[in-house]
């Protein structure tokens, strides 16, 4: 009995020593090794010690280069613990405190990848962080030219820009379907003018045609078909548009 208990106590002992956070040592003047204990940290998933000890590094040598990276690690520990709201502000507040960094692009591109990720899958829920999220990656593509993110950025850009026009289509064909023509108008061609790559341009000007016909406008039918005609002649949807012109034309 009493071995027993010997072992449950030991073995609690040594849980509770796994279990015990770990306090690095920061600010006995060796900045290199300081910093790598809370990388360390990261790398075990600790991300609030690691957030914390990068903070104190922070604040022991505040004019060093290695503080500077330590505020974009900060960013990394919130991203990976996928609070990305926290990555996004504390990449944001390097960028505003070193725009000329050399990892500006980097600070750019997880912004934009944080903003992506924030925003649903689902596009009938709140995409408020899409154009954040597409401003930043942009940003990437156009200002650093040599950037190694360039390529990821550009393709999550593609998915993120994608995901807004089904949005812009989603609320347009509910007021098509309820009868708002004058509602559905402004968000199809809002997928036509500004997302062309987006697969669902074409389709978009074929119910603006409907939508126009709707409303007894003729004219402006006749000239989203022409749009729809020239830019995308091999849709299925320019021959159906003709048929409803037709139609439309015979009755006026």
């Amino acid at each position: 009995m009493k071995c027993l208990r010997l072992i449950i106590l030991l073995t609690a002992a040594i849980w509770m020593a796994g279990c015990a956070k770990e306090t690095p040592r920061i600010g006995e003047g060796k900045p290199r090794k300081e910093i790598k204990q809370c990388i360390v940290l990261g790398e075990k998933g600790k991300y609030e010690d690691s957030i914390q000890c990068l903070e104190m590094f922070k604040a022991q040598y505040p004019q060093t280069q290695l503080a500077r990276e330590a505020e974009l690690m900060i960013g990394d520990a919130y991203f990976a613990r996928k609070d990305y709201l926290l990555a996004a502000e504390t990449y944001q507040a390097f960028l505003h405190l070193y725009p000329l960094h050399p990892k500006a692009d980097y600070a750019h591109y997880r912004i934009g990848v944080a903003y992506f990720r924030e925003s649903p899958k689902a596009i009938d829920r709140d995409q408020r962080y899409l154009d954040e999220a597409i401003r930043h990656l942009r940003i990437v593509i156009r200002r650093y030219p040599g950037s190694k993110y360039r390529d990821a950025a550009r393709a999550t850009l593609h998915v993120a820009r994608r995901r807004l026009a089904r949005r812009h289509f989603y609320v347009g064909r509910f007021y098509y379907r309820t009868g708002e023509y004058i509602a559905c108008i402004p968000r199809f061609m809002e997928v036509a003018d500004h997302y062309p790559d987006s697969g669902l341009a074409d389709k978009a000007l074929y119910l603006v045609v409907k939508a126009n016909l709707g409303l007894d406008r003729l004219d402006a039918a006749k000239q989203a078909y022409s749009t729809l005609a020239t830019k995308y002649p091999d849709s299925k949807y320019v021959k159906r548009a003709e048929r409803k012109l037709l139609r439309a034309v015979k009755k006026s």
